[in-house]
């Protein structure tokens, strides 16, 4: 019996589904006083948030979730943008200098980047729902903050925010699909054209099997480490 490997199987129908990007524009918008804006949706179809935080000034810039009713700092998954080294990461802030500002050892965010131009600071990243022991949801405590400079340390700007993902959702980009066209008349007196049932396609040989097999293993991308004959 000639069989062909699980990999290559699906890469012959074709299921594998791309992540899908955040877009540029994001419907919700939180903002505090002291020239920081937070924009945000939720990708349902990656169950993620996508974020994007804007500074009026240059400096670094972080956003922070902890859970409901913890309206502190100490213990939060934090997201923050360090422009100079050019990096958007996770960490765990376990105390209130910088020595407790620790990168977490699971890296989940994506999308990320930070840029700054004529005077401001933009940061994006997309960030899993349920990430580092956290669930993401409109009932957490939410932080934001930036700093005095492009330097991570002390941070006079700060305060905490909530957020709507239940209003604040984006549409997937490839998950609407369109009814198929139908006409209301036919005119009077036409036969409707009709097709002959297509031959049956016998099964491949084994010949055939190997050939495939052969063709896909020397040409696709796909790592594919065997063909089982």
């Amino acid at each position: 019996m000639k069989t062909v490997s699980a990999a290559l199987f699906f890469a012959l129908i074709g299921t594998a589904a791309a992540a899908e990007s955040c877009p540029d524009e994001l419907p919700g918008k939180v903002e505090l006083d002291f020239g920081l804006a937070f924009h945000y949706g939720i990708l349902e179809t990656d169950q993620a948030l996508c974020g994007k935080l804007v500074s009026d000034t240059e400096v670094w810039v972080g956003f922070a979730a902890q859970p409901e009713g913890k309206k502190q700092m100490i213990d939060a998954n934090a997201v923050i943008a360090l422009p100079e080294a050019n990096t958007v990461q996770q960490y765990t802030l376990t105390a209130k200098s910088a020595v407790g500002i620790v990168p977490t050892d699971s890296q989940t965010l994506t999308d990320t980047t930070v840029t700054q131009e004529d005077g401001t600071t933009v940061a994006t990243f997309k960030q899993p729902l349920s990430d580092n022991g956290l669930t993401l949801t409109s009932n957490n405590v939410y932080l934001m903050a930036k700093g005095t400079s492009n330097n991570l340390g002390y941070h006079a700007g700060r305060g905490f925010v909530s957020l709507d993902f239940e209003t604040n959702v984006i549409s997937s980009s490839t998950g609407s699909t369109e009814a198929p066209m139908t006409t209301g008349a036919t005119e009077s007196g036409a036969t409707p054209a009709t097709e002959a049932p297509p031959t049956p396609t016998p099964p491949p040989s084994s010949a055939s099997l190997q050939k495939i097999g052969s063709v896909l293993l020397g040409g696709s991308l796909l790592l594919i480490a065997t063909l089982t004959i």
